[in-house]
């Protein structure tokens, strides 16, 4: 059977869509791997002359009685058919940007200008209260002038050393260790300190009535006489307190972030151990005004005697140490004590006081330079039993502290 003219005219426009969307899919695949396609160009190439020339063709084969309408509608649809088609593709296809590599689209992250702030530091404490702070501090005493005044077996002689005399350490010499354990207001203290002091030439010994050898004996009074003899004294001190730090407190601004000045005031109360040794050498003993007989002045009698006096005592002891730190590197100490309170002896009684100046070079060394003044005063006994020491000295104390 012989196909009318519009069935001819439809196979032609479908054969005119046929070819107009094969180029619309091979643009999109173009599309899809080249960055040079656009929705411009696809549309350029439905609209091109080819495909137009087509469509016509096939429309003016349609009867052109009272169909024209209808067949000018027909043609209107069928030319919008492959634009259809080509957006409907478009839609469908994925999305070129989507399928680029990521590291050709996708931007490089940009950091924060932003700084991130750091954690805070952690804030350097103070040792906790329950900790124990040990400090040890060696010192040297240098006295400018020893005055001593002792009485050994009855028989008493005097010393009185200038510096030039204590400067040889052979006639005077004093030092000592003070130990120290602090735990929050509590502490311990354990301190040793060494008293000597010797002299001998010709000194003046004052002896009790009869008690001279030889003719001496007969002189019924005391006797002062110009000895060749040696006197000496050595003391011992070891103290055992516990102290309690009553008052630590900044002074001025409280709220001032500088802990300086500050003032720490710590009582202790313990025990001493004195421990006292006396020696009286007399070689022999020279009258210069004092008739025995008649003998001729003046008289020269021969002693060779040694007289020693060894006491120990335990006493209580009493003081307290004032510390004002004027900051992390100064501070200034006094330091005062006394034991004794003339218990077991009819007079007993030693004392220090010290003022010093202290310099930390860190947290576990320090320099320490101070006066001090120190007394001994002991009595005891009667007649040829009786002892006593009257002890006075004063001057420079140096020492270093170490904690731990």
């Amino acid at each position: 059977m012989r196909p009318t003219p519009f069935q001819v005219g439809i196979g032609l426009l479908v054969n005119a869509i046929a070819f107009t969307t094969v180029p619309v899919h091979a643009e999109l695949s173009s599309v899809f791997h080249n960055d040079a396609a656009s929705e411009t160009s696809s549309s350029r190439n439905l609209e091109s002359p080819r495909s137009g020339s087509i469509v016509k063709h096939a429309a003016g084969l349609l009867p052109q009685s009272d169909t024209n309408l209808a067949a000018e509608t027909h043609t209107s649809a069928l030319l919008e058919i492959p634009f259809s088609l080509n957006a409907l593709a478009q839609s469908g296809a994925p999305n070129p940007q989507v399928a680029e590599p990521a590291s050709e689209s996708a931007e490089p992250a940009t950091e924060s200008t932003e700084p991130i702030p750091e954690p805070p530091e952690p804030v350097t404490q103070a040792a906790p209260p329950n900790d124990w702070q040990v400090s040890a501090k060696p010192y040297i005493f240098v006295p400018f002038r020893v005055k001593l005044d002792a009485t050994v077996a009855g028989r008493s002689a005097s010393i009185d050393l200038g510096l030039s005399d204590i400067l040889d350490f052979d006639r005077a010499f004093d030092a000592g260790v003070f130990v120290e354990a602090q735990k929050g207001r509590f502490g311990l203290i354990l301190n040793g300190f060494y008293v000597s002091a010797k002299n001998s030439g010709n000194l003046g010994v004052t002896f009790p009535a009869g008690t001279l050898p030889g003719v001496g004996a007969s002189i019924p009074i005391p006797v002062r006489a110009s000895a060749d003899a040696s006197l000496s004294i050595r003391q011992g001190v070891i103290d055992l307190a516990a102290s309690y730090r009553a008052v630590n407190t900044k002074l001025g601004d409280p709220t001032a972030p500088n802990p300086f000045p500050r003032l720490l005031v710590s009582p202790f109360l313990g025990l001493r151990i004195n421990i006292l040794r006396q020696k009286l050498e007399v070689d022999d003993v020279r009258l210069n005004n004092i008739p025995v007989g008649n003998l001729p002045l003046p008289i020269t009698l021969p002693v060779d005697q040694d007289f020693r006096f060894n006491r120990t005592s335990v006493e209580p002891l009493l003081g307290a140490q004032i510390e004002l730190a004027l900051s992390e590197r100064w501070a200034f100490n006094i330091w005062g004590d006394v034991s004794g309170f003339n218990i077991s002896a009819d007079q007993n009684l030693t004392w220090n006081v010290i003022v010093s100046a202290q310099y930390n070079f860190s947290s576990s060394t320090a320099l320490e330079l101070g006066y001090r003044f120190n007394g001994f005063s002991f009595e005891d006994g009667e007649g040829l039993r009786r002892a006593k020491v009257d002890l006075r000295q004063n001057g420079v104390q140096l020492a270093v502290l170490f904690r731990f």
